[in-house]
């Protein structure tokens, strides 16, 4: 549902209750030459209300808003009208964490809040902003029915191989589906969960304190060199790969000019391959793009299991998709399923302490 689908400007709802801001993002818009803005709305109440009546094909939504907050406006526009929303904030303590769970709620994605006319970093937050609306007016959002966990044939490592490392990887639609298949594991799960997720910039450690109190296991920022511990999981801090360069020990490596993605999925299923081999376990989540997929099928050619989300529960199919079609995917399951495999993978039943 973007312009070059149908030859038309994409549709704008901006929601936000500061007139200058307001005007800022609307005339953005308008001189992109991409864009019409059908409407705008200063609280959450009006955005669900204008939703309901204009149908935009993407709504930027700021998360604070008086009378009702973007993050319950996104979680009543996904139920009675699903539509591409990309949350609009700054990087504050309050609107971080707020950002981050609606995410959870339907939000596609997070960006920082352009400024004002100056260069440099408020140049590019204005090119991102705009470059992630037209990236998400084309994703198809719909109310989802998550599909009953269904029993899978048994899958063990062969008896010698105990697996080691668990490497996760995510993009669009990623805070929502990690908390699921995160909520599927143990308190104490026996390996340590490094996780790869595309986020914006400034927005990692709401992340990371969101699912450390919504989950049974430690979630965390990484340092470098840290130890690898049982039921912890390690995201990467700003502008950071996270990898492996020896077994038990986290390593951060800085982005480079040329790099794609950070923190970067093809990055750290290589490093676990080379290092972990047979040992590892690769999970690809929703996303878009291809991020992941050669490294996910160099942990497969070294012998460790590899696993996709299916598309019927993925909010985009690109990264899952894009793995598949090279080859690297061992197995694709629901994203309810996906704990259940794991579990039985590293030789635990699934039944054991859930609470933190």
């Amino acid at each position: 549902m973007n312009k070059s689908a149908h030859n038309r400007p994409i549709r704008v709802l901006v929601v936000e209750d500061s007139r200058a801001q307001c005007e800022l993002l609307v005339g953005l818009l308008r001189a992109s030459g991409d864009f019409t803005v059908v409407g705008t709305a200063t609280n959450g109440q009006e955005a669900v209300a204008a939703t309901l009546r204009l149908r935009p094909d993407v709504i930027a939504m700021d998360i604070h808003l008086p009378i009702m907050d973007g993050y319950e406006a996104t979680r009543q526009i996904m139920q009675h009208c699903p539509t591409p929303i990309v949350m609009v904030s700054n990087s504050n303590g309050d609107a971080e964490r707020r950002a981050v769970q609606s995410l959870a709620a339907g939000a596609l994605t997070v960006v920082r809040k352009p400024a004002g006319l100056r260069l440099g970093v408020d140049e590019a937050d204005r090119t991102n902003f705009l470059t992630m609306l037209r990236l998400m007016a084309g994703v198809r959002v719909v109310t989802r029915h998550p599909p009953r966990s269904q029993r899978s044939s048994a899958l063990r490592p062969d008896g010698a191989i105990q697996p080691q490392i668990l490497a996760i990887a995510a993009s669009t639609g990623g805070p929502a589906a990690v908390q699921t298949l995160l909520n599927g594991l143990e308190q104490n799960y026996p390996l340590p969960i490094l996780l790869a997720q595309h986020i914006a910039h400034g927005f990692v450690q709401a992340l990371a304190d969101w699912l450390d109190s919504i989950t049974p296991l430690t979630v965390r920022v990484a340092y470098a060199h840290e130890p690898l511990l049982p039921a912890h999981v390690y995201l990467p801090p700003d502008d950071q790969h996270i990898l492996v360069t020896q077994p038990g020990q986290v390593a951060l490596r800085a982005a480079a000019p040329g790099d794609r993605y950070c923190p970067g999925a093809d990055v750290l299923f290589e490093s676990v391959a080379r290092v972990y081999g047979k040992r590892a376990i690769g999970v690809i989540l929703t996303g878009m793009g291809n991020d992941g997929a050669q490294g996910l099928l160099a942990v497969r050619t070294a012998g460790g299991l590899t696993l996709g989300q299916d598309e019927a529960s993925c909010v985009v199919y690109g990264m899952p998709q894009a793995a598949l079609a090279a080859g690297a995917v061992a197995r694709m399951e629901p994203l309810t399923n996906l704990a259940g495999v794991i579990l039985a993978y590293t030789g635990r039943s699934g039944t054991l302490n859930r609470g933190k």
